[in-house]
Order: C-alpha cells, then structure tokens, then sequence
C-alpha cells in the first residue's frame, strides 16, 4: 500500500468527511474491511462490508454518545430511541414498532397510492412537475392522518416541507443547518402540543396510530413519557416517511434512464417494482456512515478500540461493496430478484429490528418508495431536456440537483 495512506489515515477526518462525503469512507478502507484513523478529535476505526456490519451490530457496542450533538438535535431530537441503549432501547423500540406494524404500513401504502393516484390524474393539465417537490407534499398528505394528525391540506403542505428541510440540512454547514434547526425547533413545538392536547382530551387521535400510541407511551418504569420525548419520536415516525422523498427522486431518475424496467414496472410485475425499489436504496446514496461507541477497551476486527472510542460503518462502501456485489455500481434490479445477503444490504442500518439498531421504519421506506415508482412508472411523462440530472457526492443527504423535472401526458 501507498505509504501515504496509512499517515494520512492518522490525521483528523471530519473536515474531509464534510467535505468528500459519500466517498470518504470507501476512499479510506481501500477494500479493507476495518482501518484505524481519527474523527470528531478521537481516534476511529472504520467498518465496513458484510464483516464490518456484523461487527459493528454487536452488543460491544453502544449508541449513547455516538452521534455529533449538532446532527443528533437536528434530525433526531433530545432523547430519541437512536440515542438509547440495552433495556431503555429495547422497551422504546417496541412502542415504535407497534405503530409500525405491517397491518399499518400497508394502510400507509395504501394512502400513499391513492395520493399519488390523485396527484398524477391532476398533472395532466400542467407544463412540467418536479418529482421530489411532489414527493414531499405527496407524503406528508399521506403519512400525517395516517399517524394520527389531523390537520388540513395547507398545514400538511407545511409540516412537510419543514420536515424535509430538517432532512436536506442536518449534515450540512450553514445557511442549510441553520434552516433546518429552525424548522426542528417548529416542529418540536407544534408535535409537543400534539402529544399534550391528546393527553389532555382535546384531541382524540385513532387507537394504534402513532400519536395515540406515542402519548399514551411510558418507560421501563411505567411512567408516561415526557411529553417533548414522545413528540420527538413521533417526528421520528412521521420524518422519515417524508425523508423517502430523496430516494422517490433517485427513483425517477433511474426511471428515466432505465425504460425497459420502467416497462416492465408499468406492465405491472411487482417482482420488477420491488427489486426496483432495493436497488434504488442500494444504489443511491442517502447516509454515508454510522457512528457508535465501545462499551470498554476492545479488537474491533484486528484494531485496537479504548473504552468509549469511534467505531464507524461505512454504509456506502457497504452497499457498493464489489463483494458481495458485482459491478456495484451498475443499476441492475436483477440483484433482488433472488436471494440477497441481508448484512450486505445497509442503507438503514443493519442487525435485527426487533432488538438491534435497524431502522423499524424500514418496511414503511420499501413500501412507500414501491408505491410511487408503480405510480411513475404507469405515468405517461417525458423528462424535461437540458435540466441537471447529477447528484453532488459531498452534499448529504444528496439528491438530483433538478429534482427530476417532467412533462406530464407525453408517452
């Protein structure tokens, strides 16, 4: 190996980390699977590919103080279930996934397909329609009265929009940070009152949706959840549903430069549609790295960890790991239509649901981005021409630069 590398290694990453984004972490392995090196001012090794993630999912590993203060507030919130560890993570874990349970996710797809059905029948009369911009207010039309929230159209318009903007700047430097945790500082108000009007009986949301579940929450203990903490993790239930907005943009880029799939899609293989939608949280980008923190001193694969030291998952270089798949980064749907290596598949994090770190909302982000890339693809549209299609790698979370612009009712 360069000697150059290993020294370079050995210098603080964060800066090159912000600035190189997705690529940092793939640059800096080079193909192997963990590699010493220091970040946010402490020393780090980072994991990655099928080894790394089992490694990184192992309970020598914790969540509590892993995350920069200015990335968790912002997009997470105080107290959030990422940020808790062993029983406390375990007993919150299961409040969420009760709200995120699969006879609820499939009405949320539900919703989501009867929205975009309406939204593309009212394209018709329009010169051209940005995907993400749909995507955002598509969503939150959706994914808000599913969880319980009952409001109308232009305050559905309005929390979505904040929430994706708390999703487009909390990795970013300002101005974008600086938007983004005003429009968490909103939300966090406006969720708080939710919670507190509900507990109160001025509102009276349906039994099993996430505001009833959530106010009505307790700890280990029994005791009622404070009431900003079961506000933030219902921002942490309705977010990432409009968070799915970035890869319906990938998903129509990839669209439009895949028309067979999107003929076969639109002919109505649901095979097709589904490995569609994997291939699309594989292929593109949306978070880089994850961090944790160890227990005590420790191997982490072959590097030494002191107790309370930076293990970090190369996300990326995971899903594009050459290993486990070929030609990583060629767009082939074909990948899912067989059997696939589940740890090498981490765009949300990886171990079990149910008692590990994975992301519970993860059937919620399959369903609702396989609902939309059916409904686009049906869609008789043509790509607007002469609009930047290219993604900046250093941006995260990225997305087409355009959009993804097009003009509706041309086959």
């Amino acid at each position: 190996m360069d000697d150059q590398r290993p020294r370079r290694r050995r210098r603080d990453q964060t800066l090159r980390l912000l600035r190189q984004g997705y690529p940092w972490a793939p640059e800096l392995r080079d193909g192997e699977t963990a590699v010493p090196t220091r970040l946010l001012g402490r020393p780090a090794v980072v994991l990655g590919g099928v080894a790394g993630v089992r490694r990184f999912y192992d309970d020598r590993l914790r969540r509590r103080g892993a995350f920069p203060p200015p990335v968790k507030l912002v997009l997470f919130g105080p107290g959030a279930v990422h940020g808790l560890d062993d029983a406390a993570h375990h007993h919150r874990k299961a409040l969420l996934l009760d709200v995120l349970g699969a006879e609820a996710v499939d009405l949320l797809g539900a919703a989501a397909a009867l929205r975009w059905a309406e939204r593309v029948a009212g394209w018709a009369g329009r010169d051209e329609v940005t995907v993400f911009d749909e995507a955002v207010d598509l969503i939150a039309s959706a994914v808000l009265p599913w969880a319980g929230i009952d409001v109308g159209p232009d305050e559905q318009r309005l929390r979505g929009r904040l929430l994706a903007d708390v999703v487009g700047g909390f990795a970013t430097a300002p101005p974008p940070w600086a938007v983004a945790a005003l429009a968490r500082v909103r939300l966090d108000r406006w969720a708080t009152g939710l919670v507190r009007r509900t507990r109160a009986g001025e509102l009276t949301p349906p039994p099993g949706s996430a505001l009833a579940v959530l106010a009505g929450g307790r700890d280990g203990a029994g005791r009622l959840l404070p009431a900003r903490v079961a506000a933030v993790e219902l921002l942490n239930v309705v977010r990432p549903s409009v968070a799915v907005a970035w890869f319906v943009a990938f998903a129509a880029l990839a669209l439009v430069e895949q028309p067979g799939w999107r003929a076969r899609i639109a002919d109505g293989d649901a095979a097709a549609a589904r490995a569609f939608a994997h291939e699309v949280r594989r292929c593109y980008p949306f978070v880089p790295v994850l961090a944790a923190r160890a227990r005590r001193a420790q191997d982490v694969l072959g590097q030494p960890v002191r107790r309370g030291g930076l293990v970090v998952l190369d996300v990326h270089g995971t899903t594009h790991d050459p290993g486990a798949w070929p030609d990583p980064d060629r767009f082939d749907p074909a990948r899912f239509l067989g059997p696939v290596e589940e740890e090498a598949l981490v765009p949300q994090g990886g171990g079990d649901v149910r008692t590990g770190h994975r992301c519970p909302g993860e059937g919620v982000t399959l369903t609702l981005l396989e609902v939309a890339v059916r409904r686009l693809a049906a869609a008789p549209w043509t790509p607007v021409p002469g609009q930047d299609l290219g993604w900046s790698t250093a941006r995260m979370p990225t997305r087409p630069r355009s959009g993804v612009r097009l003009r509706p009712g041309r086959a």
